[in-house]
């Protein structure tokens, strides 16, 4: 199992008012094990240094458009689905990099990206 030390970090809950301030995160495998503002000794972990950044759980957007977000859906009726399949990967790649990491389409065709993700590309 991975372990992950993040340093540095200001950690948003969404439990308290104010964030924790200059907090350390251990992440085993995929859950979170310790956050702290104390030194975490972590062993053989990967660390990586927040810069004094903010961390939060991920956002949830309900209502997303995996094929819509690079035009207008006038160009997108007659272009090549190849194209489509394309652009949607980079659109799901943008939104995760704006901090969404839960999407749920609102009425296009998602299935290839998620097809892609779920095969670990």
């Amino acid at each position: 199992m991975a372990t992950t030390l993040i340093t540095n970090v200001n950690v948003f809950d969404g439990k308290n008012e104010k964030l924790i301030e200059k907090a350390n995160v251990l992440v085993e495998g995929n859950k979170i094990k310790t956050v702290s503002t104390e030194k975490i000794e972590a062993g053989d972990a990967t660390v990586i240094d927040g810069g004094g950044r903010t961390l939060m759980p991920g956002l949830i957007d309900a209502h997303w458009h995996t094929m819509l977000h690079f035009w207008p859906i006038s160009k997108m009726i007659n272009s090549d689905f190849g194209f489509h399949s394309i652009a949607a990967a980079l659109s799901a790649r943008e939104t995760l990099l704006r901090g969404f990491t839960t999407v749920r389409d609102a009425g296009t065709n998602c299935r290839p990206v998620k097809m892609a993700t779920d095969a670990g590309m």
